[in-house]
């Protein structure tokens, strides 16, 4: 056995949410073996991974228990100890490689740093390591991508030069803490099948960290099922799959998007909102360059009825966003026609367009960011009316009525959104831009950033409240098992383009483009759950 985990546990500072960040948790990792640890943020997953490399955050401190690698309890070493193994034996991926990587400092250096800090080699023989690491993890022209800085990489190039710097000493653990959270499901797909082929190539351990159970359906030969600092339940990828007994592990698989739509009833009358021949460019570099244009939206047209909800869907650059904020009118388009009921708002002056605004709203992706952290959740709600002229004490008066349709108690109304969870904090964007009893609704990737079980309780009270309200919901997504849960038509963009839409059963039963059937193949778990 490489890794054995044996009744840590480690406790949080005063004034958390619980004592107990870990608890008594006791977990092996062989030779040649993928371990998955799965369950919701705040389980403990993370601190687990972090406990291993001995990089738990202050405050954090362990209470008992050993971790024992190839024999030697690593809570025992001194830290420069420690600090030789990290890298060189143990290495880890974290989950948001923009965070994790130095935004200034070129991506040759950062990826050199680890290798001359652990070997004594010359500069020019590590930078053509790092050259021969970036293209084992799939990157094209690595000589080149050693003078970029992180910003100018996409997500999953981003991540990509992380599992190289990960790989860099040959590590005989590699932790990888959600390096897929956050990637389109094609970009997923593809980092899951770079990992395991090096893993298999290496024959390394892999502690990989997780709240899908797709990807453990995909990844793992065994699975750790965390709550609470606990772990509920665990045994090989086949016994958790087909046999779970208990009922957390049970709640996880169930809340998994399964990808395969059911036909939901048809939306019937005019349409509300008509897009006709909409396109935008975005010109690259500063006034006087000659770098040229992206059209992020080329041509597109859409039909929305009242009460129906239309997916739009496609990886991250395809234009979804561009277009939902062309929509909106937060972006200008530069051709073509947005019809509200009849009426153009796409060349509609501003002081023409603002009494129509109140009629589309919008929940942003990224709770976290898409609430002002300084102002109280009564003064957030209550903005868009009071700056329509409703009286203060109304819009309170609504703000509770509204808090309740998304399932909030009202009390919240003086608390900061920094006290609420990812879930909450959607929802609490979800009433702002229902506060405003608007005709459509745009979802911007509005799950993308939550657990499972939160996203499947967010996507039913988006379907709830369409339905109540009788709302034309836009939604946006890169994952086709969401869309298929909540949407009645749906939409595939590519590179600006609508390549494919139509009825979401018909569309997933018998998908027309290559594409669309690359996204529907790149479902993790699919086939499995």
């Amino acid at each position: 056995m490489l890794v054995s985990i044996q009744g840590l546990t480690a406790a949080l500072p005063p004034g958390a949410d619980r004592p107990l960040a870990i608890e008594d948790l006791s977990l092996d990792i062989a030779h040649n073996e993928i371990v998955c640890i799965v369950g919701e943020s705040g389980s403990g997953k993370s601190m687990t991974a972090h406990a291993v490399m001995g990089l738990l955050p202050r405050g954090v401190g362990v209470t008992g228990g050993r971790i024992l690698f190839d024999g030697v309890d690593l809570l025992q070493e001194p830290p420069e100890a420690m600090r030789k193994r990290r890298g060189r034996e143990i290495a880890m991926i974290f989950q948001d490689p923009m965070a994790a990587l130095n935004p200034v400092v070129v991506i040759g250096r950062q990826v050199t740093e680890q290798i001359r800090a652990h070997r004594a080699i010359s500069e020019r023989e590590a930078l053509q390591q790092a050259v021969d690491l970036l293209g084992q993890v799939g990157l094209k022209d690595p000589a080149a991508l050693l003078g970029a800085y992180p910003h100018q990489l996409s997500g999953g190039q981003r991540q990509r030069v992380m599992i190289a710097m990960a790989l860099s000493l040959s590590p005989r653990l590699l932790i990888a803490d959600e390096p897929t959270t956050a990637l389109d499901v094609t970009t997923q797909a593809q980092i899951l099948k770079l990992i395991k082929k090096i893993q298999a190539q290496r024959q390394m351990s892999v502690l990989f960290i997780t709240h899908d159970f797709g990807v453990v359906a995909d990844m793992a030969d065994r699975v750790a099922v965390m709550r609470l600092g606990q772990v509920v339940e665990n045994g090989t990828v086949a016994q958790i799959l087909d046999r779970p007994a208990h009922p957390y592990t049970l709640a996880l698989i169930a809340a998994v998007p399964k990808g395969a739509s059911a036909p939901l009833d048809p939306a019937e009358g005019t349409p509300l909102l008509e897009v006709r021949g909409l396109s935008k460019t975005f010109r690259r570099g500063g006034l006087f360059s000659s770098r040229g244009a992206v059209t992020a939206v080329d041509d597109v047209s859409l039909t929305l009825n009242r009460g129906e909800t239309l997916g739009i869907v496609g990886e991250s650059g395809s234009g979804k966003s561009t277009l939902a904020r062309c929509v909106i009118r937060l972006l200008e388009p530069d051709s073509g026609a947005v019809l509200l009921d009849g009426t153009d708002v796409a060349k509609m002056k501003s002081g023409r367009l603002r009494p129509l605004r109140r009629r589309i709203q919008m929940v942003f992706q990224d709770p976290y960011s898409s609430l002002n952290p300084r102002q109280r959740i009564g003064d957030i709600i209550t903005a868009g009316p009071r700056a329509y002229g409703e009286d203060t004490a109304a819009a309170l008066a609504r703000a509770t009525e509204i808090l309740r349709l998304v399932g909030l108690n009202p009390e919240i109304l003086d608390r900061f959104p920094h006290e609420f969870s990812g879930g909450q904090r959607q929802r609490i964007g979800l009433a702002r831009a229902l506060m405003l009893q608007p005709d459509v609704l745009i979802a911007d990737e509005p799950v993308s950033a939550l657990d499972v079980t939160v996203q499947a309780q967010v996507l039913k009270l988006l379907d709830e409240v369409r339905r109540t309200m009788n709302l034309a919901m836009l939604f946006i997504t890169h994952d086709m098992r969401v869309a298929a849960e909540v949407c009645h038509r749906v939409m595939v963009m590519r590179n600006g383009k609508v390549v494919e839409s139509g009825p979401t059963h018909a569309l997933f039963s018998a998908p027309a483009s290559g594409y669309t059937k690359s996204l529907l193949a790149a479902i993790p778990g699919r086939g499995r759950l």
